[in-house]
C-alpha cells in the first residue's frame, strides 16, 4: 500500500466530546503510524494545548498549529519548519480600540509563548480552555512583554452579537491583505486573527511536499469551517458525521460514525486494513 498522507483536526474529530483521545483512537492512529504512514495533527489549537495530545497518540511526525500559521516537529529539528506572523501592532491596536468594539480579552500567542489581557471565558464555558488561564508561560500583554510578531490573536467579545462588527472592523482596519479574520461559529463570541492567505492546506501541502506524498495519497479528516480549506484541497476530504452541514456539502467522504463512536479510527481501520 502506497504511503498516507493523514491530517486530523482535534476537537469533535480525533477528540470525543470530553476533549480525551480514546483508547481505540490511540491504537488505531499508532498502528497507521507503525504500518509508514504520516499522520499529522493540524489544528487551530496553539502548541501548548496540543503537546499532551501528541505524546498520548505516540506520534514522530509533524505537527501543524494555529490552522496552518506554525508548522514544527516537537521536540526535534525538522528541517521544514515554518511560521506565518502577524504585526504585534495589530495585538496593540485591538487593545486600545477593545472598548469600543466590544472586546473583553486579546490573546496573542506564538509557538513557546502566550501574551493576554485578561483571562477570557469564565471556566464553566466550552471556550475556556484555549484562553490562558494560570499558565505559567502567559505574559501581560503589553509593549513592555511582546517584542516580536505572533502566530496568531485570539478575540473574545463581550457577545456573540458583536461577532460579525468586529470581523468587519479587523478586516477594514487592517486590510485583507494582511489579515484574515474567522467566527468559530455558533454562540461562541470568539474570533481568531490569522497571516492573511493561511489556513490548514498550507500546512498540509507544506507536510506533502516534505515526505513526497502523491495527492492521490492525501486524507484530511475534520469536523468544523476551519477545515473547510484542508477537506477542499485533499484528494481524499473526509468529514466527521457530527460534523458541520456547510462541510460536509464540499466532502469527498463521511465517517459513518461519530467522535463519540471512534469514527476517525473506524474509519482509518477499514482504509489501511489495520489489525489491531
Amino acid at each position: 500500500m502506497e504511503r498516507k498522507l493523514i491530517g486530523i483536526d482535534l476537537d469533535k474529530t480525533t477528540l470525543n466530546d470530553a476533549g480525551e483521545v480514546s483508547d481505540r483512537t490511540r491504537r488505531t492512529l499508532q498502528a497507521a503510524q507503525a504500518d509508514g504512514h504520516i499522520v499529522s495533527i493540524v489544528t487551530g489549537r496553539p502548541v501548548r494545548l496540543s503537546m499532551d495530545i501528541y505524546d498520548t497518540l505516540g506520534l514522530k511526525s509533524p505537527m501543524i498549529n494555529f490552522n496552518g500559521s506554525l508548522g514544527h516537529k516537537p521536540r526535534q529539528h525538522w528541517e521544514h519548519e515554518y511560521s506565518f506572523n502577524i504585526d504585534r501592532e495589530i495585538a496593540f491596536d485591538l487593545l486600545e480600540n477593545a472598548q469600543m468594539m466590544g472586546i473583553d480579552t486579546v490573546v496573542a500567542e506564538s509557538k513557546n509563548d502566550v501574551w493576554a489581557n485578561g483571562n477570557g471565558p469564565q471556566r464553566n464555558t466550552e471556550d475556556a480552555i484555549f484562553f490562558p488561564q494560570d499558565e505559567a508561560n502567559r505574559k501581560m500583554l503589553d509593549r513592555l512583554n511582546l517584542q516580536t510578531d505572533v502566530n496568531a490573536i485570539l478575540i473574545h467579545a463581550e457577545n456573540a452579537l458583536h461577532q460579525s462588527q468586529i470581523q468587519h472592523f479587523v478586516t477594514e482596519r487592517y486590510g485583507a491583505d494582511r489579515v484574515n479574520v474567522k467566527t468559530w461559529g455558533g454562540e461562541s463570541p470568539v474570533l481568531e486573527v490569522a497571516p492573511a492567505g493561511v489556513s490548514k492546506d498550507t500546512g498540509l501541502d507544506i507536510l506533502r511536499k516534505a515526505y513526497d506524498i502523491k495527492k492521490d495519497d492525501i486524507y484530511a479528516f475534520g469536523d468544523e469551517m476551519n477545515d473547510f480549506e484542508m477537506i477542499g484541497y485533499a484528494t481524499h476530504g473526509v468529514v466527521m458525521k457530527n460534523g458541520n452541514p456547510e462541510l460536509k456539502a464540499i466532502a469527498d467522504d463521511m465517517t459513518e460514525y461519530t467522535n463519540e463512536e471512534d469514527g476517525l479510527a473506524r474509519y482509518l481501520e477499514k482504509l489501511l486494513k489495520l489489525s489491531l
